[in-house]
């Protein structure tokens, strides 16, 4: 397995969108620039191009094995105290674009064979290294945070692994769907590789997010005639 490092002022985002991050065990995963709602949803708008946040707050290095709508895109070396932002995956150069699951570019980019449960869904397992010196115990327990799971069609969707937080569904207004990632244009990130690190698996970590499409974040449409259509000139001159 290759573990990849970002190379290029471009590809590494030392101040990533924490305002809007979910984080756990030492982690934090975020899209840029999308607020995350609370509950795991990232309210994105048809054919929007977006990239992936993810930091390492331990002292250690981390790998991020991160996976979009089921599919791995990849595994990236976070080392200590760092934040990334990742557009692309690992074997493409194509740009992360969210569309929604039922329109026409979504069915072009395979929104029929991904399961209901994987649509939208942002995961990034964190694997830290093995400490080389055992310290004393954080005061918090790494926990594994999940997407919540998408009941979209009736606009309930639970959020029991969410811990303390009460279950709450989207709003009913707001008729959110279900969405998709496909690649569009070209990404100017490039990835180098890294060596390996002796992962501590019992401190694994996995953060998830939940991309879907909230028809009120897009743009009205006015439609005018093209110039010219409707003029009348006028008649012969007598």
């Amino acid at each position: 397995m290759n573990v990849r490092t970002c190379l290029g002022a471009a590809a590494i985002a030392l101040v990533a969108s924490e305002a809007f991050a979910i984080s756990g065990g030492g982690f934090s995963l975020s899209i840029q620039n999308q607020d995350e709602d609370g509950r795991g949803y990232v309210r994105m708008i048809h054919a929007t191009t977006y990239a992936i946040c993810f930091r390492n707050n331990l002292g250690r290095a981390v790998d991020a094995e991160v996976s979009i709508d089921g599919l791995p895109m990849g595994t990236w070396r976070l080392t200590p105290h760092r934040s990334a932002c990742v557009d692309r995956p690992v074997a493409d150069t194509g740009q992360f674009t969210f569309y929604r699951a039922d329109s026409s570019e979504g069915y072009a980019v395979g929104s029929g064979q991904v399961a209901r449960s994987d649509k939208g869904r942002i995961s990034v397992r964190f694997i830290p290294e093995i400490e080389r010196h055992y310290p004393t115990p954080t005061p918090y327990a790494p926990t594994n945070r999940y997407a919540p799971d998408q009941e979209l069609a009736n606009d309930a969707a639970p959020s029991a692994q969410y811990g303390a937080r009460s279950k709450t569904s989207p709003p009913s207004q707001s008729r959110l769907g279900a969405g998709v990632t496909g690649l569009s244009g070209e990404s100017d990130q490039r990835f180098g590789t890294t060596g390996a690190i002796k992962r501590d698996w019992a401190n694994a970590v996995t953060l998830e997010l939940r991309l879907v499409h909230d028809p009120k974040l897009e743009q009205p449409i006015d439609p005018r005639p093209l110039p010219g259509r409707y003029d009348r000139l006028a008649p012969p001159p007598v």
